[in-house]
């Protein structure tokens, strides 16, 4: 068995979480949760017990039922890592007598949204701030996860056939039914000089994308200034409930929208 320390573990796993394209905002939450448990193994992870790991499930009962199913994939995750990559003999989380149920997170419904009222906020930014407008246009026109649009590279838009290459966990090609998109597209990459690498950088360091809080910053300050109430992910859900309401068959929605689970889609039905 191998043997490292708590901190040497805990980045080894979210160096290999982000490698395997995990979005920011997981990585952020892995590393929150997961430092929380390694602080309650006293004995070290190596001998950690099924009773021990109970005590430290039960300490989460005081939290959000959201919360609490986070706190527990983040468990399963690194465990099952810890287990395959021989640092702990077993995985106890496995262990049927802990009798881990799944619980639905408290945003399991799906709000609808009218897609004019987001394309109002979307015009109400200015070309000054032309960095922000693409990424909301593009995550309305194609259902994009937040990660998956701030990782997004110029080769990925293929302006000939108004396709998105989404280069993520779930490897996709996505029609833009907009030709705005395109032109916007032409637009900022025209204006900022861009003509590889990635599309949306932040701060002064060029290799870095822009970060999700930054992002969802200016979009809450954009609601503000339009008088409007829409959350972010409200945008990859319009586009969801759009393509139901063209009757485009389920299957396909799925997979334009990236889901491994069909009953991730059927959501979007109701």
């Amino acid at each position: 068995m191998r043997k490292s320390s708590p901190k040497t573990m805990l980045d080894e796993f979210l160096l290999e979480m982000e490698m395997s394209h995990k979005s920011r905002n997981t990585i952020v939450n892995y590393r929150s949760d997961i430092k929380s448990f390694l602080n309650t193994c006293t004995a070290g992870i190596e001998n950690l017990t099924t009773e021990e790991l109970r005590r430290h499930i039960s300490g989460l009962n005081h939290k959000s039922p959201t919360t609490r199913a986070r706190h527990l994939s983040s468990l399963k995750k690194f465990l099952g890592w810890c287990y395959k990559r021989d640092f702990i003999p077993d995985n106890p989380i496995l262990n049927p007598i802990l009798k881990i149920k799944r619980e639905k997170p408290d945003n399991f419904e799906i709000k609808k949204v009218k897609k004019s009222e987001i394309q109002r906020i979307i015009s109400s930014i200015t070309d000054n701030n032309l960095k922000y407008k693409l990424i909301f246009t593009l995550m309305l026109e194609a259902g994009l996860k937040t990660y998956e649009v701030l990782n997004l590279e110029y080769e990925n838009i293929e302006t000939e056939i108004q396709t998105i290459f989404v280069n993520s966990e779930c490897p996709r090609r996505i029609p833009l039914f907009s030709p705005g998109s395109i032109k916007l597209f032409r637009v900022y990459t025209e204006k900022f000089n861009i003509k590889s690498g990635f599309l949306f950088k932040g701060g002064e360091t060029q290799g870095k994308t822009l970060s999700y809080q930054a992002l969802n910053k200016f979009w809450r300050k954009s609601c503000a200034k339009a008088n409007a109430d829409v959350k972010l992910y409200q945008l990859r859900d319009c586009y969801a409930k759009e393509l139901v309401e063209r009757g485009i068959n389920i299957c396909i929605i799925g997979q334009m929208l990236g889901h491994k689970n069909f009953q991730t889609t059927v959501k979007y039905m109701s």
